[in-house]
């Protein structure tokens, strides 16, 4: 199934980049000071750019009889 990316920002998000760049940083220091084992860094670290790429995209798909056979 294809999905169609939408260069329209729809409505203002709650999510601002500036906040997942401090996050990223604060955990990449947690893990650099040996706070979090790797496991947990990594976890973090995925469901965080989940949370942007929710935040910060719209994939809409096509209707049924738009796909190529």
């Amino acid at each position: 199934m294809k999905i169609r990316a939408s260069n329209h920002i729809g409505g203002a998000s709650r999510y601002e980049a500036a906040a997942a760049e401090e996050t990223l940083r604060e955990l990449d220091e947690q893990y650099a000071r040996g706070e979090i084992e790797r496991h947990a860094y990594f976890e973090k670290k995925r469901s965080l750019v989940r949370l942007f790429l929710k935040a910060t995209t719209s994939p809409q798909r096509r209707p049924r009889d738009d796909y190529e056979v």
